[in-house]
């Protein structure tokens, strides 16, 4: 199940809740009926500017500014595009594994 988080939009890297490490953040930035399909190694999505539809595995979801949402493991890309007339702008974080010792 898609998880939704209210925070405000700022730039994250390092350490995360729950022992994962998250890549610094790559940013998106999509037009007026403009479609991607995120990468699922893609764990982590938060709306800069605008409003996102963001569709996996048949949930669909609103995403406004500075809410942030967990996508769960899938074998399905996360489907996202824009809604209404505005850009929207996104961060998305990539789960790698913690380094091995």
């Amino acid at each position: 199940m898609l998880q939704i988080h209210s925070e405000c939009a700022a730039p994250v890297s390092g350490d995360r809740p729950y022992g994962r490490l998250i890549n610094e953040e790559d940013r998106i930035i999509l037009m007026k009926n403009e479609v991607y399909r995120l990468p699922q190694t893609h764990r982590e999505v938060q709306v800069l500017s605008g409003i996102a539809w963001i569709t996996l595995d048949k949930q669909d979801i609103i995403l406004q500014s500075a809410e942030k949402a967990s996508l769960p493991l899938s074998k399905n890309f996360a489907v996202i595009s824009a809604l209404n007339n505005m850009p929207l702008i996104l961060a998305v974080w990539q789960e790698k594994s913690p380094a091995r010792t």
